[in-house]
């Protein structure tokens, strides 16, 4: 039987530059309207500035810092999938005394950060939550003068890597990082390394799971990381095996890829359903 999970969604919401004007994006947008999908409570700590689209947020609870700027990001990807990123703005980064005192202790925190405004370690201590899970993209990005998005080595500190319980990325994100997912493996409890239409591979104090995809058709990939983050983080805060727990990120991930930006979100309330289609292969 599946309860309604309190969830805190901490990070910026950007606009993602799109043929014609812009488009809301970001990891808190697709993670936080994924929640609010799948049936949880959800509360965005974000900053942006004034006139950032509303139906954006809409049924969420927020609490916005007010920034001179919104984030703005330039996406694009190559034929083969790979994707190169250009910074235009950059919103203020979020600390944790701006957070409202009900916010505190929920079931998970979902720190999303796009480019390290979070401190995973001030958040964990100030919100005492049951789970806490880390997206980690927004950690291994630095932005150059003219707004090139590269990944020089990341090398988290341990008492950073030790105030989470699960960290989810990609081969996007591990590009140029060299052993950086053994390393997080040795540390964290739970890592989940997204493939794309390759599946994840779910590793749990060593032992690696492969998980299967349900198969659409790709129109935009974009937001597909942070969607699967939220499903995986539901499923494991009910309580099931990390593996299992898998199958409804990955089911939750098959929506958002189906249409452009996230104007597929709201249909992540299947996920359930899709989820029991899709395979633990070991």
């Amino acid at each position: 039987m599946r309860v309604a999970l309190s969830v805190v969604v901490c990070g910026n919401v950007t606009l993602d530059r799109v043929p014609g004007g812009f488009a809301p994006g970001g990891p808190a947008y697709y993670a936080g309207q994924a929640w609010h999908a799948l049936g949880a409570e959800v509360r965005v700590f974000t900053s942006v500035a004034s006139g950032y689209p509303p139906e954006a947020l809409r049924g969420l609870e927020t609490e916005v810092v007010s920034s001179p700027s919104t984030t703005v990001f330039h996406n694009r990807y190559a034929a083969d999938g790979t994707r190169t990123q250009r910074v235009e703005a950059q919103a203020m980064s979020l600390a944790p005394r701006n957070l409202p005192p009900g916010w505190r202790r929920p079931d998970v925190l979902h720190l999303v950060p796009v480019l390290s405004e979070v401190d995973p370690s001030a958040f964990r201590a100030a919100l005492r939550p049951r789970l806490t899970g880390l997206c980690a993209q927004g950690l291994v990005r630095v932005v150059g003068a003219d707004g090139t998005v590269t990944q020089p080595p990341w090398n988290p500190e341990p008492a950073m890597l030790s105030a989470v319980d699960v960290v989810v990325l990609s081969e996007d994100d591990l590009r140029g990082q060299g052993d950086l997912l053994s390393r997080l493996a040795r540390v964290v409890p739970v890592v989940a390394f997204t493939r794309g239409a390759q599946g994840c591979d779910i590793i749990v104090r060593g032992r690696t799971t492969h998980v299967g995809v349900f198969p659409v058709q790709e129109v935009d990939p974009t937001g597909a990381g942070d969607v699967f983050a939220a499903g995986f983080l539901h499923s494991l805060a009910q309580g099931a095996a990390p593996p299992e727990a898998a199958r409804l990120g990955a089911a939750a991930a098959s929506f958002v890829v189906e249409a452009p930006g996230g104007t597929n979100l709201p249909q992540v309330r299947g996920a359930f359903a899709r989820a029991e289609r899709i395979s633990i292969l070991g």
